[in-house]
């Protein structure tokens, strides 16, 4: 195939030889390195055969050595095709536009990639990307990636990394958000530890600080377990910065509901694909079907890019939409499959929202009916506790109290 391409290009000769010596003929032009292919005997006086141009001009000083005769039978190529349309201009001059258009649209970026963006930063990313010039139909040599990266990090304060990455016409954005710090509390600055969690104690380590609690004891969130604020034995009071290592046993139960009365969809096997052009921003269909080709279907899109190179994608699409038919079919699903299914959703929703947790013991229970099923996962957590807060005094009041 590759071969046919390359000689189709360098254009080829269909020859007819007649003479007594036909073969001292093709001998004679194998050994100054003529090529045929091709080569057909007709008759014992004529034969057929094709040769490149370039090897078709050198025939002539063979055919008298070898009292053969060389008509031409027929031209391929795209030689003889470009001199057969080299009087019109105006097909040249198009071709010529073409090329120019083609050549200065590849200078734009058309493409802006920001699926390696966290997703809740992809719209704002663009965004600012857009208005430190980085938009599709700008001149690639005018934006600056640099740039664009610097203009993103200092109009907005979510973005920790940022990275501008542009090739031909194509531009990336790599973007990861900013994890929020905590506001730190400074060491000398008093202050109480309280719980966040409600549940018991079942450890507890005062570094600094009295604590207000002991272990076994049930807390609710806002409880104080260790105060800052210390009263000595003759009645001074001073306070430091609390510190304190709490754990607790916790009980949390989850909920979940599903459906047990469920749609299949069992393919017919009929589909419908439509075409359609997509230039710039505007879209042109290529084959008409009807607005809803079936009753029940799925709709399948592809979407090509026209590439000069990896990197230099040009803004014409070729989109590809299939329509599957299918025909829906209603199935239960079993109370096992319903058990299992919840199960493991509640232990991955329970992963997610306490992932520092230590799960004690679970229990999972599920309540199967129609058209929905139930279940509820209780589990027991060793979770840790304790915020910083401002110092209350609390200390200092119980023992005023205590001397009235």
């Amino acid at each position: 195939m590759i071969l046919r391409i390359i000689n189709y290009v360098r254009g080829s000769v269909r020859i007819e030889i007649q003479g007594a010596a036909i073969e001292r003929f093709l001998n004679l032009c194998a050994q100054n390195q003529i090529d045929f292919w091709d080569v057909r005997r007709i008759a014992p006086d004529l034969a057929q055969a094709t040769v490149r141009i370039s090897g078709f001009r050198q025939l002539r000083r063979f055919t008298r050595r070898a009292m053969c005769s060389v008509r031409i039978v027929g031209k391929r190529g795209v030689p003889f095709q470009a001199r057969r349309l080299r009087p019109r201009a105006a097909l040249w001059g198009g071709a010529a536009l073409c090329a120019l258009l083609l050549w200065v649209a590849s200078q734009m970026i058309w493409t802006i990639d920001a699926s390696n963006c966290d997703q809740s930063l992809q719209t704002e990313a663009l965004e600012l990307a857009s208005q430190a010039g980085l938009r599709p139909g700008a001149p690639a040599r005018q934006v600056d990636g640099d740039q664009v990266r610097d203009y993103i990090m200092t109009h907005s304060d979510k973005f920790s990394f940022v990275a501008v990455n542009i090739r031909g016409s194509w531009a990336q954005i790599i973007a990861q958000g900013r994890t929020p710090t905590p506001e730190m509390t400074p060491v000398d600055q008093p202050c109480d530890i309280v719980a966040d969690k409600t549940g018991v104690i079942v450890s507890m380590q005062v570094k600094a600080g009295v604590a207000m609690k002991k272990v076994g004891e049930t807390v609710v969130e806002g409880d104080i377990l260790a105060t800052g604020t210390i009263v000595s034995a003759q009645g001074e009071v001073y306070q430091v910065h609390a510190m304190a290592d709490v754990e607790l046993r916790t009980w949390r139960t989850l909920r979940s509901v599903m459906p047990t009365q469920l749609t299949a969809k069992i393919p017919t096997g009929r589909s419908k694909t439509r075409w359609a052009l997509v230039i710039g921003g505007r879209r042109f269909n290529l084959s008409f079907i009807e607005k809803e080709p079936f009753q029940w279907y799925d709709t399948f899109i592809e979407k090509k890019f026209l590439r000069l190179t990896k990197n230099t994608v040009l803004p014409v699409a070729l989109v590809r939409q299939q329509y599957v038919e299918y025909q829906p079919r209603p199935f239960t699903v079993s109370q096992e499959v319903c058990a299992q299914v919840m199960e493991r959703r509640q232990r991955e929703a329970l992963a997610q929202r306490l992932p520092e947790a230590q799960v004690v013991q679970a229990d999972f229970s599920c309540q199967y009916s129609q058209p929905f099923a139930q279940a509820a996962l209780t589990v027991e957590c060793r979770e840790k506790t304790g915020v910083l807060t401002e110092v209350s005094g609390i200390a200092q009041e119980t023992t005023e109290d205590g001397n009235d």
